[in-house]
């Protein structure tokens, strides 16, 4: 622990530890704040050291040239929940964007992913890793004290060993992890979670830009349009149900069980309120439902709620992004959510660019479908690839026997498209039928047409999942894995852990492409001198504000470094980025 708990408050006294410290294989970093807003509060304390040797470094007065010597070279600096101390250091205007970086938290969550009933107790907080894996007992209790502080002077003995404690537990947290992580075969993935941690922290930071008038004026067109959709619903109704005293019927079209009883007492016999077999009906209660429930979602989903995320200091939304969202590795954002605005949705084009500057959108092409290429090399998913040639009508011919394209025989397209997008989530004949409003039956015999069609793809798909089963992971190409050990506590079926089997490498591969390409174009265009940067992702889809003398050389940067992330997996076939540079997120 840090020699009498001092606080180191110049440049001379932090290069000296440093010198004493250099030979230790990683350095672990923390930080401590008066908050959780980096656009308000204010980054107290930097501490850094090993197991042994701790520093607590005054942040105010000398943290940034701290951190700048900190991250320099080739030196690994490990964090817990990177992404918050990046994020606060950027409040100090330190970058770190050549910085090594690991997580202590992602790494616990990929060793977990999927067996967390073999740990003692569940959580991926340091105080629960800290006892975890080096019996220490951290009262983050203590915490509160630094919340609000004025200065360093409030602080007493208690706080200072508490943050001392915090870079030992770190350090030695990661000391055991590493030898699980390469036990697993997570390194790779460990040191992508890492890397992109940087560029998500200043993701963050920046925010993404929005115009709250234009957003509003949306909300009240589709709340218009929720009135005009109830009336018509309301007269189709009339001939079956009572009006209430406010002249409204007696139902709650909210309720599926209620909507199809009364879509019944029409003479509309259906087994679900699902859109496409509303609309299949034909029947203009049906259709005047479908047009309800959309204007209903958008004004409960988008509605002013979505506003109050604005940050009164930046007047941007500064979006919580989780990177590990998912078991395959994907994302998920909240606080506002900006992963479910619809693409092609008026209220994408709220989200617009200051004057001056543009929004770039990129996205990959198919990437899925070509890692399914990758991973199975059927033969006319890699020429067809190669060639530039439109896969799902491709598939389409051979698997309806009849001429496709995008307009002769469009709907056979759309069928094919649906099975080679649903294959690639492992959908099963279940899943089809739904998508495409078939019966099982119909859908069972449209996937084994497909099969016979592509053999090579239900190989590839069948020993996959048979390989998973019995060794008992799923696996990304960069090694990142889930476990079916909770799967089989709960009582998974057979049929599910077949869809996760299926599924999990070819999403997973493409939730770890993107968080490399990511990184790669946050340094990319720190290393170029380019006013840019992210400001949201969707899974695969990245989007970047640039200013308008610089757009052109972002949306380079972008398509350049996203192909190279890509290609780090995918080598049988070429990948591809569709990226555009407009004044609003344009997809």
């Amino acid at each position: 622990m840090a020699e009498g708990l001092a606080i180191l408050r110049d440049e001379e006294a932090v290069g000296a530890f440093l010198s004493e410290v250099e030979r230790a294989p990683f350095l672990a970093l923390d930080t401590e704040t008066t908050g959780l807003d980096p656009h308000q509060d204010r980054v107290l304390l930097l501490q850094v050291g090993t197991a042994e040797r701790q520093a607590l470094i005054d942040a105010e007065r000398v943290g940034r040239a701290a951190a700048a010597r900190i991250f320099s070279g080739d030196r690994l600096v490990v964090m817990h929940h990177a992404k918050f101390d990046l994020e606060m250091l950027r409040s100090l205007g330190v970058l770190a964007e050549d910085a090594l970086v690991m997580d202590t938290m992602l790494n616990e969550q990929l060793l977990m992913n999927g067996r967390r009933q073999d740990l003692s107790h569940g959580g991926v907080g340091l105080a629960v890793l800290a006892e975890r894996y080096a019996g220490m007992d951290l009262d983050k209790s203590v915490r509160e004290g630094f919340m609000g502080a004025r200065s360093l002077d409030a602080l007493g003995p208690a706080e200072l060993r508490y943050a001392c404690r915090d870079v030992e537990a770190t350090y030695r947290v990661f000391e055991r992890q590493l030898v699980r992580l390469a036990a697993d075969g997570l390194l790779r993935a460990a040191a992508i979670e890492g890397d992109a941690s940087q560029a998500f922290a200043d993701m963050e930071w920046r925010g993404m830009p929005i115009d709250a008038e234009a957003w509003r004026a949306v909300v009240a067109s589709a709340n218009d349009g929720k009135a005009v959709a109830r009336e018509e619903l309301d007269r189709e109704f009339d001939a079956v149900l009572s009006r209430d005293l406010f002249g409204h019927t007696s139902i709650n079209y909210e309720s599926d069980q209620e909507v199809l009883t009364a879509l019944a007492q029409l003479g509309l016999e259906i087994e679900s309120t699902r859109r496409e077999l509303l609309l299949a009906t034909g029947h203009p209660a049906a259709a005047a439902l479908v047009r309800y429930r959309e204007h209903q979602k958008v004004v409960s989903t988008y509605g002013e709620s979505f506003l109050s995320h604005v940050h009164p200091k930046t007047g941007r939304l500064h979006s919580s992004f989780k990177s590990i969202g998912a078991v395959t590795g994907r994302s998920a954002s909240r606080e506002p959510n900006l992963q479910n605005i619809p693409a092609g949705s008026q209220f994408r084009a709220c989200f617009r660019a200051p004057e001056g500057r543009k929004l770039i959108t990129a996205d990959y092409s198919a990437a899925e479908l070509r890692i399914l290429a990758e991973m199975s090399r059927d033969p006319v998913f890699v020429q067809t690839f190669r060639a530039g040639g439109d896969l799902h009508a491709i598939v389409a011919s051979q698997v309806f026997r009849k001429p496709v394209s995008k307009t002769e025989n469009p709907e056979l397209r759309a069928r094919a498209k649906a099975i080679n997008f649903g294959l690639a989530y492992g959908m099963g004949a279940g899943g089809l039928a739904q998508q495409i409003g078939a019966s099982m039956r119909e859908a069972e015999e449209l996937l084994e047409r497909y099969f016979r069609a592509f053999p090579a793809i239900r190989g590839f798909l069948e020993d996959s999942a048979r390989r998973a089963l019995e060794r008992g992971y799923a696996e990304t190409l960069a090694g990142r894995r889930f476990w079916f050990s909770d799967m089989d506590r709960k009582g998974a079926d057979h049929g599910q852990k077949i869809r996760v089997a299926k599924n999990m490498p070819i999403q997973g591969t493409n939730a770890d492409m993107t968080k490399l390409a990511m990184a790669r174009i946050h340094r990319a265009l720190q290393r170029e001198g380019i006013d840019g940067f992210l400001v949201n992702m969707v899974h695969d889809e990245l989007v970047l504000e640039a200013s308008l003398a610089d757009a052109e050389r972002a949306r380079a940067v972008m398509v350049r470094e996203m192909v190279a992330a890509g290609a780090a997996f995918v080598r049988a076939v070429p990948v591809e980025v569709e990226a555009k540079v407009s004044d609003a997120w344009s997809k």
